[in-house]
């Protein structure tokens, strides 16, 4: 039995539909990461988990429990947001107990839920200070300590990470990782914009875009075998570079040129078509590697060097939209204006459709 099912779930706002048909069955345990663009729906998708949304249509379960007309506080759900919301005249102490204490839980109990949760989340030496005293990632800490006490079924995170810097971000993702071991039979659903999150968090990552479900898999499964044009594009960084291509199918096999290429035609599953296309083909940055010309994938002119320590990243004109982005180690020296050869291994390749949809790859 899932933790959490989602069965046609619909959500909106006078005309405007902001969650559409949306079908999700998450595990006990899991740790499932809502991806998506800003406005995608993912906030308002978990915010009507928690309760805090009603849902228009569809049916939403908790442990084989219809829970659509349930109250929040009787869902076993803790919620993390992205604002802290700690009460400033008590001690970190004070807010982790008092929400046990609001719930009549025996004194003795309350104080041993709190100095667990303090020592998971390393916040024993500040149990007495009061939240101006701490870091922002202490304050998020507590935020998290406060779910952990009252011994949740389920944890949401709502982009609990966007407020802190860059270095508080990797310490906190950390301490959430850790979390999610020490809680192995806990369900944790998790909303970021950041791919890095998403990546290294997620048992599961659940890509949306306007309101419905493009992909969902393991993030080595989105990153290797994007459903479909959005997926590709949005899942990795750099983004996957994306091309025009002509596709020539044939039977059960999609012939992938991409013009001005001098690696010849590329063989992708097609499922039996036997008409003529455009479509687009896909290749990471770090899947490309030089050639010479006449094996070439695709050949530019570097209109830029991002010199970023261990990588470099050039930005390649080859005649496109959109440039060309290639990542080599620190020690392939580029110069503005280099003209560059570059090819990749048809294991590496990605082809789309005129729908956006993905073709197969051949082994």
């Amino acid at each position: 039995m899932s933790a959490i099912s989602l069965k046609d779930i619909s959500k909106s706002y006078g005309p405007v539909e902001v969650i559409s048909s949306i079908d999700l069955d998450i595990e006990k345990g899991e740790f499932v990461v809502f991806v998506g663009p800003s406005g995608c729906g993912k906030s308002t998708l978990l915010r009507m988990i928690a309760g805090l949304e009603g849902i228009n249509s569809g049916t939403l379960s908790i442990d084989g429990t219809v829970a659509n007309d349930i109250a929040p506080a009787r869902r076993g759900i803790a919620m993390v947001f992205q604002s802290y919301a700690l009460y400033p005249h008590m001690s970190v102490y004070e807010n982790l107990a008092f929400s046990l204490r609001i719930a009549h839980v025996d004194k003795a109990e309350i104080d041993q839920r709190v100095r667990k949760a303090a020592a998971m989340l390393q916040l024993d030496p500040y149990l007495k200070r009061r939240p101006r005293e701490l870091s922002g990632g202490q304050r998020q800490r507590v935020a998290i300590g406060r779910a952990i006490v009252r011994e949740a079924k389920v944890f949401l995170f709502d982009e609990p990470l966007s407020n802190l810097d860059a270095a508080l971000r990797v310490a906190t993702r950390i301490e959430i990782a850790k979390l999610k071991e020490r809680l192995p039979g806990t369900t944790m659903i998790y909303v970021t914009h950041d791919q890095v999150e998403a990546m290294t968090l997620a048992d599961r990552i659940v890509v949306l875009n306007a309101g419905r479900i493009e992909q969902v898999g393991r993030p080595v499964e989105l990153y290797e075998a994007p459903a479909n044009l959005f997926v590709a594009g949005f899942i990795g960084s750099p983004a996957m570079n994306l091309l025009p291509c002509s596709l020539r199918h044939d039977g059960d096999r999609s012939f992938v040129t991409l013009a001005g290429a001098g690696a010849g035609a590329i063989a992708f599953g097609s499922g039996g078509r036997t008409d003529k296309e455009a479509g687009t083909l896909g290749v990471r940055p770090e899947s490309l590697r030089l050639s010479t010309p006449e094996q070439a994938l695709l050949t530019g002119t570097v209109d830029l060097v991002e010199h970023l320590g261990e990588v470099t990243i050039l930005y390649l004109d080859v005649g496109s939209e959109q440039p060309v982005l290639a990542k080599f180690d620190k020690t392939k020296a580029f110069n503005r204006g280099d003209i560059v050869s570059l090819t990749a291994d048809a294991a590496e390749l990605h082809a789309f459709d005129a729908a956006g949809a993905a073709l197969q790859r051949l082994a």
